[in-house]
C-alpha cells in the first residue's frame, strides 16, 4: 500500500470522529496550512470545498469552508469558526453536534496541555481558513 493511501486512510478515520478515542495525527508545525492539511483536508478537501477523500463516508457532507465569509454577509466569522474548531460553538451544525468532526480543542490536548498553545493553534488554523475565502 502506498504511503499516500495509508495517510489518507488514517486521516479519514480521525475525520470520522474516532480522534476522540485515538491519538490524532501529530504535527509539530504551528502553520495553519500544515495543520489544515494534517487534520482537515481528509474531510474538507485540500481546497477546503468539502470534497476530501473521506467526505463520502460521513453522514453529512463537510462544509465548503471557502464560503464562510460569503454566508456571513461578506465578513469572515472568526469567533464562530474558532468555537466550532474547539467544540464550544453555540448552535453547532449537525456534523459538529454529532461530532462527525472531532472536537479539536479536546483533541489538541493530546499534543499539549497548555491552553495558550491550544488557543494559538486554533487561532492560526482559523486564520488560515479565513485566507481561503472566495473573493
Amino acid at each position: 500500500m502506498r504511503l499516500t493511501t495509508i495517510v489518507v486512510l488514517g486521516l479519514a478515520i480521525s475525520c470520522a470522529g474516532l480522534a476522540q478515542d485515538k491519538q490524532i495525527p501529530y504535527t509539530a508545525s504551528l502553520s495553519g496550512a500544515e495543520m489544515f492539511k494534517t487534520w482537515c483536508a481528509s474531510c474538507h478537501g485540500a481546497d477546503a470545498r468539502g470534497n476530501g477523500p473521506a467526505a463520502s463516508a460521513l453522514k453529512k457532507m463537510p462544509a465548503n469552508l471557502t464560503l464562510l465569509a460569503k454566508q456571513s454577509g461578506g465578513k469572515f466569522p472568526t469567533q464562530r469558526v474558532r468555537e466550532y474548531i474547539d467544540g464550544t460553538g453555540k448552535g453547532s451544525t449537525p456534523a459538529h453536534g454529532s461530532r462527525e468532526m472531532p472536537v479539536w480543542g479536546d483533541a489538541l490536548k493530546q499534543i499539549s496541555d497548555s491552553q495558550p498553545s491550544i488557543t494559538y493553534r486554533i487561532t492560526t488554523l482559523a486564520s488560515y481558513i479565513e485566507s481561503l475565502q472566495e473573493k
